[in-house]
């Protein structure tokens, strides 16, 4: 996967669309707000500030994120709660979402992660909500379906409309033993896309238009006839060709489709894939068709055949890791520059991977957490989903010339004020490296916080990612801390 167009795209900058709601968002719905969710009003105060303090110190460890021994056992105490819901923590993001919304078009990026937790089998809990791996080589692991909203105009992140959390039992059946073909898709795993699409229709019921993103596990004849409409749409990359109405083969319909046009991006290098920076041209093919209903699902009530848009996008030449994806969409397709529109839209699911990347390892650490309970663990996950929110906006008001989200709905006043001070102290004798952004935007503070992670700012070294914004923010964070300790001292 790689970043979205809007990046790196030398061609067609002005096919964007942008959003039919022009005033701002209010912060406050950034922030998590437990006022009346919870059973106990001594629950809702724990939860709102360990929801500041993963926002402001991103880790798993409770006791790295804990000020002292008591906030150490209260925050223990609190996530180990019966009391405290899974179902309360996702209700309370996507009420705040829900919010967010009303007469824009906005983009749901869903995909799935797994939690591993293996590495500390001895100290878990049995039948504590963890189960069976991908791999099947533990029973320590849970998954994460959620559905992330964005604006389709300025990619700004705006939260959650679903998380789904869930485990594979130890004791269920292997496809074989349960007859996998004729189950019905409420009864599979791979019904989670349309669950999550399904309660994310309700939670998003006052935007203009809905668009889910999804890669090719997503592609599921019973979705294509449950989830669109008028109002709400799907883009999913094609996991397989598929039989057409008119006899035909997808794929051999959409390649003999003649070139619609052709674009230029930049591939950054990818070390990890052997991907080294490129400029690649991609031919861009679409075709509207019907796709047939398949023969496995062919008695269960579902249309006969179902209209859709098939665009192929493939590199030209024969680079290694060459591009070659094509999208099926329920968006009405009729030029080049409306395709390309789609190839965009689908591009920002590389941003679903970076929030699973701050899950995990250099970011958030969620599987080195010494939690003993995989319930405390699940909850944990859940509210660590929109601490990261802000790590995200930041990635992205710094590939955005506007610079991003106006400053005070990512940050407080407490930290506008210290970002303020560090700025004076982290320019550079040039003005390549110093912070010329508008102060008011993210992108300003983003640049900050990144030179606190160890990014250097020069242009060679691109720009700061995920990891590198972790750290600067955690670092902001014991600055922050720091200060408030002086004042406490010179009061005494």
């Amino acid at each position: 996967m790689y970043p979205p167009l809007s990046a790196t795209a030398t061609v067609y900058p002005q096919i964007l669309y942008f959003s039919q709601m022009e005033q701002e968002p209010n912060p406050k719905y950034f922030m998590p707000d437990y006022s009346g969710t919870l059973p106990d009003h001594r629950l809702e105060v724990r939860a709102e500030k360990l929801s500041r303090q993963l926002s402001n110190t991103p880790s798993s460890s409770i006791r790295k994120l804990s000020t002292t021994a008591a906030e150490h056992k209260a925050n223990l105490r609190f996530l180990n709660n019966e009391r405290v819901e899974e179902e309360i923590l996702v209700k309370e993001a996507s009420d705040r979402v829900r919010q967010l919304v009303k007469g824009r078009h906005v983009l749901v990026v869903t995909d799935t992660c797994e939690v591993n937790m293996s590495g500390h089998k001895g100290r878990l809990k049995p039948n504590s909500g963890l189960g069976r791996s991908d791999k099947s080589d533990t029973s320590h692991c849970f998954k994460i379906h959620p559905g992330m909203v964005m604006d389709a105009g300025s990619l700004n992140p705006l939260g959650f409309s679903w998380i789904k959390v869930f485990h594979r039992d130890d004791q269920m059946p292997d496809r074989n033993e349960r007859n996998y073909k004729k189950q019905p898709i409420e009864e599979k795993e791979s019904y989670k896309w349309i669950e999550v699409a399904q309660k994310s229709k309700e939670v998003l019921a006052e935007a203009a238009t809905v668009t889910f993103i999804e890669d090719r596990e997503g592609d599921i004849y019973e979705q294509f006839a449950l989830i669109p409409d008028e109002k709400h749409h799907l883009i999913i990359r094609s996991r397989t060709t598929r039989n057409l109405a008119n006899g035909n083969n997808l794929y051999a319909q959409v390649d003999a489709t003649a070139v619609a046009g052709v674009y230029t991006i930049e591939v950054p290098t990818d070390k990890r894939k052997q991907q080294y920076k490129r400029k690649a041209s991609i031919e861009l093919r679409f075709t509207t068709c019907e796709i047939k209903c398949p023969v496995k699902v062919s008695n269960k009530g579902y249309p006969p055949s179902i209209t859709v848009t098939c665009i192929s996008a493939k590199e030209i030449g024969n680079a290694s890791n060459s591009i070659s994806w094509k999208l099926l969409t329920t968006h009405r397709i009729e030029k080049f520059e409306e395709a390309l529109q789609i190839v965009y839209w689908y591009s920002v699911r590389w941003y679903i991977e970076q929030v699973f990347r701050l899950l995990k390892h250099q970011g958030f650490g969620i599987e080195e957490s010494e939690l003993e309970s995989g319930w405390a663990l699940r909850k944990l996950v859940i509210m660590q989903l929109s601490a990261l929110l802000k790590i995200l906006q930041m990635n992205i008001a710094y590939s955005q010339p506007e610079g991003g989200q106006p400053i005070e709905e990512v940050f407080d006043e407490e930290q506008i004020e210290v970002l303020h001070k560090l700025n004076r102290k982290l320019q550079g004798n040039t003005k390549k490296l110093s912070n010329n952004f508008n102060p008011k935007t993210t992108k300003w503070a983003t640049w900050i916080i990144a030179k606190l992670g160890g990014w250097k700012g020069y242009e060679s070294q691109g720009p700061p990612g995920v990891i590198v914004l972790k750290r600067g923010l955690e670092r902001l964070g014991y600055i922050i801390e720091g200060i408030k300790l002086e004042k406490d001292v010179g009061t005494r």
